[in-house]
């Protein structure tokens, strides 16, 4: 019989698997909230106005006005809010992006645990004959 090549320490990885998951269903929880979300990421935007006496034409711009970066069709676009719309739009950008960053620190838990579970796969698997 050929000898396991690789020796973990099994426990090690299992309080390791526990903790990542622990941390990945409280982030996963943290998702399932129910609250409504718009799409795209909150964004200040600061403008020229075209009037050449403007203090715009020197630089100093209007703004800031509230605006979503948007990716549409592949490609990235600037959304203004209407100010009667901001307070609540702004908000429910803010928990999108909240809801984005959640996700990739799920996928890099759910890499982690995959690393893992490959190594005590290749410590614990032996060919036969």
């Amino acid at each position: 019989m050929e000898k396991v090549k690789n020796k973990i320490d099994i426990s090690v990885v299992r309080q390791k698997l526990s903790v990542l998951i622990k941390k990945r269903t409280g982030y996963i929880f943290s998702l399932v909230h129910g609250e409504p979300m718009v799409h795209g990421l909150p964004h200040d935007v600061f403008r020229k106005c075209g009037k050449g006496n403007c203090k715009c034409a020197g630089g100093i711009l209007h703004g800031p006005y509230p605006a979503l970066s948007v990716n549409k069709d592949g490609k990235q676009r600037i959304v203004m809010i209407k100010k009667a719309d901001a307070g609540v739009i702004l908000e429910q950008a803010n928990r999108y992006r909240h809801y984005q960053e959640t996700l990739a620190k799920i996928r890099r838990i759910n890499k982690e645990i995959d690393e893992l579970l490959e190594q005590v796969k290749s410590a614990t698997t032996r060919s036969y004959p």
